[in-house]
């Protein structure tokens, strides 16, 4: 019994797949594994390169939030120190202003005592000069040393 043609070549194929096919196969399944694994390694540096972005992200943006916090707090502080610097000019100015009104009411004193004074001067010159002209023509000499006399008396009591 003989064995037809078909028959030889199922036998041939099964012996083929049988042992060429086992390495065919285990050739084929490492290539898959490794195309596999490596797929897998490029899957998880993409995420890890993802997370350190998502971290870099966070991080700059918390820098950004804390760079804005600390300007706002530099304009902040700015203007309150442009407020204290504008009260202390104002307290300075009015203070410079009493001053001078100051200053300006003691000179005005001043120039009054002045001109009482000289108001005071002229008036005791032309006193001594009436009374000098009254009594060089209305006395006569004896009277004119007595009262020299007298005068010079009183004056050494006083001094």
């Amino acid at each position: 019994m003989g064995l037809s043609q078909t028959a030889w070549v199922l036998i041939a194929f099964i012996l083929f797949f049988v042992l060429v096919g086992k390495k065919l196969w285990l050739a084929l399944t490492t290539n898959l594994d490794q195309r596999k694994k490596m797929i897998e390694n490029e899957l998880n540096e993409a995420k890890k390169l993802r997370e350190e972005a998502q971290a870099e992200l966070n991080a700059s943006l918390k820098k950004q939030k804390e760079i804005n916090q600390q300007v706002l707090d530099i304009i902040n502080d700015a203007k309150s120190t442009a407020k204290q610097i504008e009260a202390d000019a104002l307290k300075k100015s009015d203070i410079i202003i009493k001053r001078k009104e100051e200053q300006a009411k003691q000179k005005i004193n001043n120039a009054q005592i002045e001109a009482l004074n000289k108001i005071k001067n002229i008036s005791a010159e032309l006193s001594v000069k009436s009374a000098k002209v009254y009594i060089q023509n209305e006395l006569d000499s004896k009277i004119q040393k007595a009262l020299y006399s007298d005068s010079k008396q009183k004056l050494k009591e006083k001094l």
